[in-house]
């Protein structure tokens, strides 16, 4: 799993939820902020697999800035008794990331 921080034009924020849900995403989360301009920060957590697929998805909004967390993570969702099951779901790096790594950017 890996972790993108998503900034968009405030009232963007519901379209980048939807697009990690449709990738399979978990722990959605989105917040207001302000930068030179009113703005929805979304935090995202996606299969690595996944994470080539939602950036594509992501450039078609309008003024999308994108951070991707390069560290492996965990998210985990209740009950506690299922951790367990829900760690063994481990996976390579995505495309991107190793691409980045390439370059010397992760």
């Amino acid at each position: 799993m890996r972790q993108l921080m998503i900034q968009v034009p405030r009232g963007n924020g519901k379209a980048a939820i939807d697009i990690a849900k449709s990738h399979n995403g978990s722990n959605l989360a989105r917040f207001e902020g302000n930068a030179d301009e009113p703005i929805d920060i979304v935090m995202v957590h996606v299969s690595n697999r996944e994470v080539g697929k939602v950036i594509e998805e992501l450039q078609n909004l309008p003024k999308v800035y994108i951070t991707l967390i390069p560290t492996a993570l965990m998210a985990l969702q209740p009950p506690a008794s299922e951790p367990p099951q829900q760690v063994v779901d481990v996976e390579e790096r995505s495309p991107i990331e190793t691409l980045l790594l390439m370059f010397g950017f992760v």
